[in-house]
């Protein structure tokens, strides 16, 4: 049985390889005049000749161990064009005893006699690695001069009036941030997409098409109905959304080779390239989460993303002292409201054998530490922090101002290189003589070069003049971490993504003490350690129950009444709370147990000792 095997590929050369009907016909009458029939066929279309891996080429292999006698290809570039395996395969025709027939190339493997079978495969070998050379060199420098050349990302379009121009999608965009801030809020990759999908949020994919259809186009990308861990992580894991252009991320080190990442040194950076979706601010400290979580084997809380305020505030930042594992958030209903506390991840999972304490802390009594050590370092903390604001502003300004002179100083240069190129090519049409084509063709070509640099530049000088524009406009400059603290103070509570941009850890200890350190090393411009602040407090607490009891008009009392009482003088404290409280007066002989519960805690000592103790007291943890 004779069979024809024909190939092409997007290598090859319109002009100077057939197409595959031809190679057909070219075979087809080679087969007539030698009074053969061509019994089968076997193809390859648009399928590179480098690798081997083709299905045409596999099922004719698979083949001659059947019921193939002869195999004829029109040249040896369709049977392959890596110079090592072509040869290997015409040894192994041979081997088999089958006959391989190469039209064009003057080749029987019946007929052994060329010499230069090795030089002509290694030429079409070589044409296919300078082909990549070319593509590869002609895409480093549309690269180098910012071409965005693949479709823009999720949220973005090109432009209908400048196809270089990037715009955003407004109702992607909004997906965009709204991934961004559950994020923040403590979700994680599935949960997110969950939410997306639950919700009825369309992929990228389903966005990409429906933007095809509008335009008439026939999409052949498949097309994903749900959301998936991957397409969250992508997007938030992409700085094309910060107005950051980044190109060249991924390269092949051989034709048809696997791509492997770029180092960030080695790739093309574009700031400020098109407008932005996220601020570089929020798109940093989803990085650094992301790192954080990876750390500290982070999973989210059971809390739906779109009811937020469910979700832990205080999230990866809250780790043990003692064994060092995060602490898990729990919910209990307690008494007709819901009890939230932090539990030892390693306690709760393993018990005390792997740590011996608990390092229960009630969500209530944390936020209220953090908000009294705002309190604290917030004086502390101004001069700094508004010098800081200061310096980071001024920062920001010369870099912008640095940016626009270099872009300008590099489209003068273009402009300079355009003047002098269209010089010379007027200087060789002159001296051409019946060769000005190939001359206008090359300066033409050499010009749309210079031309699409120099569109780019002035793009990016557009948008980066807009953005300083913007800002100079705007009433309020964006919050300072000085405005944070303040509204922090003044509202007495904190949200997930306060605390992640100014606590960078909590420890608690088997007391239940926490010990904060807060970000940017602004914990050691604070005169007062946290600890020693929050010892300070439960003192002043301690204080102020033996003071109660002092005033008190009763010969008992009651943790109720001590709760009131506390929390009248902005010491809030349950019923629950006071406990330890009481516990210590007992140690002290101030209290005693009572026999009824109406008097639960009966008064021993008379105003005089009480007194004496609180002094004593007063002295040894040196309250003033």
């Amino acid at each position: 049985m004779n069979a024809g095997y024909v190939r092409l590929s997007r290598d090859d050369d319109k002009r100077n390889y057939t197409s595959i009907e031809n190679q057909k016909l070219i075979i087809t009458q080679f087969a007539a005049e030698n009074n053969l029939i061509i019994d089968r066929w076997y193809e390859d279309d648009g399928i590179s000749g480098y690798k081997f891996d083709r299905p045409g080429f596999h099922q004719l292999m698979a083949d001659l161990d059947k019921d193939i006698d002869q195999v004829l290809v029109k040249d040896f570039s369709r049977l392959g064009r890596h110079n090592a395996r072509v040869l290997l395969l015409l040894d192994e025709f041979q081997e088999r005893g089958k006959r391989l027939i190469v039209i064009d190339d003057h080749y029987d493997s019946m007929q052994t006699e060329d010499d230069t079978i090795g030089i002509k495969t290694w030429y079409n070998e070589k044409y296919v690695k300078d082909t990549s050379q070319k593509i590869k060199r002609a895409i480093g420098a549309r690269q180098k001069a910012g071409t965005l050349m693949i479709r823009p990302p999720f949220g973005y379009t090109r432009s209908h009036k400048d196809k270089s121009e990037i715009e955003i999608v407004p109702e992607e965009a909004n997906y965009i941030k709204t991934i961004y801030s559950l994020y923040l809020q403590g979700s994680g990759y599935r949960m997110i997409a969950g939410y997306l999908t639950g919700n009825q949020i369309p992929t990228p994919s389903m966005a990409r098409h429906a933007q095809d259809f509008a335009k008439g186009v026939i999409s052949k990308h498949k097309i994903a109905i749900q959301w998936s861990d991957s397409m969250v992580r992508d997007i938030l894991g992409n700085d094309f959304y910060t107005g950051t252009l980044r190109l060249q991320k991924r390269a092949r080190s051989t034709v048809h080779g696997k791509d492997k990442r770029v180092p960030k040194s080695k790739q093309y950076v574009f700031e400020n390239h098109h407008p932005a979706i996220v601020d570089k601010a929020s798109f940093d400290l989803v990085q650094e989460l992301k790192k954080k979580r990876i750390k500290s084997n982070y999973r989210s809380s059971h809390a739906q993303p779109a009811q937020p305020e469910l979700s832990s505030p205080f999230g990866s930042c809250l780790f043990c002292k003692d064994c060092g594992s995060r602490l898990t958030p729990i919910r209990r209903p307690a008494s007709g409201r819901e009890r939230k506390y932090y539990i030892c991840t390693t306690y709760n999972t393993k018990g005390r054998l792997h740590c011996s304490k608990a390092h229960l802390i009630e969500e209530e009594t944390l936020m209220n530490d953090l908000i009294a050590y705002m309190k604290l370092c917030r004086n502390s903390l101004c001069k700094d922090i508004t010098a800081y604001n200061l310096e980071c502003t001024g920062d920001e300004k010369k870099t912008s101002v640095r940016k626009q002179t270099e872009l300008q100083s590099r489209i003068d240069v273009l402009k300079k290189q355009m003047q002098i190129l269209f010089t010379q090519k007027i200087r060789d049409l002159a001296n051409a003589h019946g060769c000005e084509k190939v001359i206008n063709e090359s300066y033409d070509a050499m010009q749309k070069e210079i031309l699409t640099q120099i569109c780019e530049s002035e793009k990016q000088l557009k948008t980066l003049r807009n953005s300083i524009l913007t800002d100079t406009d705007k009433k309020e400059r964006p919050q300072s971490a000085l405005q944070i603290t303040d509204r922090i103070i003044e509202m007495k509570t904190l949200d997930r993504r306060d605390i992640e941009i100014l606590v960078k850890k909590i420890t608690v200890d088997k007391d239940g003490l926490p010990e904060i350190e807060l970000r940017y090393g602004l914990s050691h411009l604070i005169p007062c350690s946290p600890s020693c602040h929050l010892n300070r407090q439960e003192n002043e607490i301690i204080y102020q129950c033996m003071n109660l009891i002092l005033q008190s008009d009763r010969d008992y009392t009651s943790a109720r009444y001590l709760s009131r009482a506390l929390t009248d003088i902005h010491y809030p404290k349950s019923a629950k709370g006071v406990l330890p409280y009481i516990g210590l007066m007992l140690k002290a002989g101030i209290l005693s147990q009572g026999s009824s519960p109406q008097k639960p805690y009966i008064i021993n000592k008379n105003r005089f000792e009480i007194k004496k103790v609180m002094d004593t007291f007063i002295k040894n943890c040196c309250l003033v």
